[in-house]
Order: structure tokens, then C-alpha cells, then sequence
């Protein structure tokens, strides 16, 4: 009973913190970001229990978390109550990468001709903050403006099958997007200008409800900053 009571009063911590998703996604996201950014190494066998005391949750969203990453292929099974983490090659994390790259261009071709006057509107605010922070903000606000930009553009193309897709090939981690953001701002600040100016092409594309033009200048965006983001996975975090 009092074991039970530690779980309940755990659950409701992880809940206060994280209301807007289930206990599970939170489980789910939490240990694959861990998986991306080395944290859980390759290799590194886990365990319900373990884990579950990592997170602070009773082992319920845990295994539920767990299922979902073995069936992605990020852990496999190496016994009765335990998995290990899967050792990807640069190469497939590389491909990974890549896919995702394809789908997230693919919802801006969508959001091209779905897209209306006052959501327009929206992205060119969203641009005019990320100008801003990539002057004064810290990497954390800049990285989440960006991601507030790219969330737009899903909500706009409004096809929850293919972002649900889009996130399950992500394994680029925060963490390593933090660093990348950071050395744009520092020493690769040619890297951030040709990534606001590729923001404000998206927008333009869009404006101009162009469906193809949407669709190549976000793939060429992510394309031109995978080898920054790519270029030390697996080394850690």
C-alpha cells in the first residue's frame, strides 16, 4: 500500500509538470530524447524499474514508453524484464534524419494550400521574433520559436497522421539542437543569417500558396543544416 501511495504521489508530479500529455507520450519523449542524445547509451541495457525511478512514474507509463521504442527499433529485447539500447550507425541515424527532412517538406506543401490571410499573418510575426532573438535571445528561446514556426505550419497543413509520423522518425534531440542553435549564434553566425532568410522563403512560398516552391525551399533548409546537427551524434551529449 505505502509502495502504491509513492507511485500515485510520483504520477501526480510528472503530471502537474507535463498536464497537456499522458504520462506515457511524457515517458515516451522523455527516454527517446535521452536514446538521441547518448544519454542512454548504445548498448546500455534497461530496465522498468530503472527507468521508472529515472523519471520518477511507477513502471505502468514506462512500459508503455518501452513498447513504443522497441517497435520504432531504437531498443530490442535482450531478456525477460529487460531491452538494450539499439547501436545506430551514423549512416542510419544519417537516413533517419533524412526522412524526416522529407515529411516535414512534405506538410509544407500541404499547409501551401490550406493556408489563409490571418495565418499568414501569424508566420510573418513568428519570423519578425526569431530576427529578434537571433540578436539578443538566448538559444533556448530561439530554439523554441523555431519549433513554434515549424508547429505553425503543421497546425496549418492540419494532417495529425503525417506529423504524428514526422515525430517518430525525430531523433535529433534537444539537447544537440540547443548546441547547433548556440554555434550559430557564435562562431557560424553566416549558418543563422541563411537560416532566417530560409524562414522568410517559407513564408513567402506560402504566401503565395505554392505548393512546390513550399515544399523545395523547406527541403533545402533542412538539408543545409543536417551535417550541423549530424555532426557529432554518437559522440554524446
Amino acid at each position: 500500500m505505502m509502495q502504491s501511495r509513492m507511485n500515485e504521489t510520483d504520477d501526480t508530479t510528472f503530471t502537474t509538470l507535463y498536464r497537456s500529455q499522458s504520462l506515457a507520450d511524457q515517458a515516451y519523449e522523455s527516454l527517446r530524447e535521452r536514446i538521441a542524445t547518448g544519454e542512454l547509451a548504445p548498448g546500455q541495457r534497461l530496465t522498468e524499474r530503472s527507468l521508472a525511478m529515472l523519471l520518477g512514474v511507477s513502471p505502468t507509463p514506462v512500459r508503455e514508453a518501452l513498447r513504443r521504442l522497441e517497435q520504432e527499433g531504437l531498443i530490442e529485447r535482450s531478456g525477460p524484464r529487460s531491452l538494450t539500447v539499439i547501436d545506430h550507425s551514423s549512416e542510419s541515424l544519417a537516413e533517419l534524419q533524412y526522412a524526416e527532412i522529407v515529411l516535414r517538406a512534405a506538410i509544407a506543401r500541404f499547409a501551401a494550400t490550406k493556408i489563409d490571410d490571418k495565418q499568414v499573418e501569424v508566420l510573418h510575426s513568428l519570423v519578425a521574433r526569431l530576427e529578434a532573438l537571433a540578436a539578443d535571445g538566448t538559444p533556448e528561446e530561439l530554439l523554441d520559436a523555431a519549433r513554434r514556426f515549424d508547429e505553425m505550419i503543421a497546425e496549418i497543413a492540419d494532417n495529425p497522421a503525417l506529423a504524428n509520423l514526422c515525430r517518430s522518425v525525430e531523433v535529433v534531440g534537444r539537447s544537440r539542437r540547443l548546441r547547433a542553435v548556440a554555434v550559430m549564434q557564435g562562431k557560424r553566425q553566416d549558418v543563422g543569417l541563411r537560416h532566417l532568410q530560409a524562414h522568410r522563403d517559407i513564408v513567402e512560398a506560402l504566401t503565395l500558396r505554392d505548393p512546390d516552391r513550399a515544399e523545395k525551399v523547406v527541403r533545402e533548409h533542412l538539408l543545409s543544416s543536417r551535417d550541423l546537427l549530424l555532426s557529432d551524434l554518437g559522440s554524446g551529449s
